[in-house]
């Protein structure tokens, strides 16, 4: 992601802890998934200890580039390939992003001796776990499972957008068939015809010319 700027959604990333990655990023396309993931740019949302700074040595050695924020940053991160969030109820509350729709793929950094907040991570939306202590290999796999994730996700809710916009034109197109065949008394294939015929003189969709025949209608009324 060179040349784009890093921070959050409608403000700058004051407060941040940033930590770049000490050796040079693979050109991306250069070989294979890992070399993609390899070049990826981070946010690490941990505190800022021992363990958050494992955790950064151990993404640095993957070759990621690393932007440690702390406390959690209240808005969605822009210009990230992923965010691994040490996450817990109070950092849920502090970032409402981490279970809404994060803009990024989110790996949950937690304790492993202090065993899986399973009631926690059901509320967010992270799409892999990385238990603390962490060796490159589980950081690679991980990102590389929350990538396929968070696409999958993505396709799915891209689909059920567009069923809902399909059904939303079908209704509109049935409730203009009933106000012709109630206006201009025309059986229901008529009234579709009648669509049609209106949607190709106009050089528009017949959902779209129903949609306004819906809403003159309501306005008449």
């Amino acid at each position: 992601m060179s040349g784009t700027s890093r921070g959050f959604h409608g403000a700058g990333a004051d407060g941040s802890q940033r930590a770049s990655a000490a050796q040079p990023r693979a050109t991306r396309g250069s070989g294979g998934v890992q070399a993609e993931l390899r070049q990826s740019t981070v946010l690490l949302v941990h505190p800022r200890d021992g363990a958050g700074d494992a955790v950064l040595r151990e993404v640095r050695r993957v070759g990621c580039r690393v932007e440690m924020a702390w406390p959690a940053p209240t808005l969605p991160p822009i210009g990230f390939d992923f965010a691994l969030v040490a996450i817990d109820a109070d950092v849920l509350a502090a970032a409402p992003w981490l279970s809404g729709a994060p803009p990024v793929p989110v790996v949950a950094v937690v304790d492993g001796d202090k065993g899986v907040p399973v009631d926690v991570l059901r509320l967010s939306n992270a799409q892999a776990i990385l238990i603390k202590p962490c060796q490159p290999a589980a950081i690679l796999s991980n990102l590389a499972l929350a990538r396929h994730i968070f696409s999958y996700e993505r396709r799915l809710l891209n689909k059920v957008a567009k069923l809902e916009e399909t059904l939303h034109a079908s209704r509109q197109i049935e409730q203009a068939k009933l106000i012709l065949m109630t206006q201009k008394k025309l059986r229901a294939n008529e009234a579709y015809d009648y669509l049609r015929r209106q949607a190709m003189t106009k050089q528009m969709s017949v959902a779209a010319i129903s949609a306004a025949l819906v809403d003159a209608y309501g306005l008449m009324e």
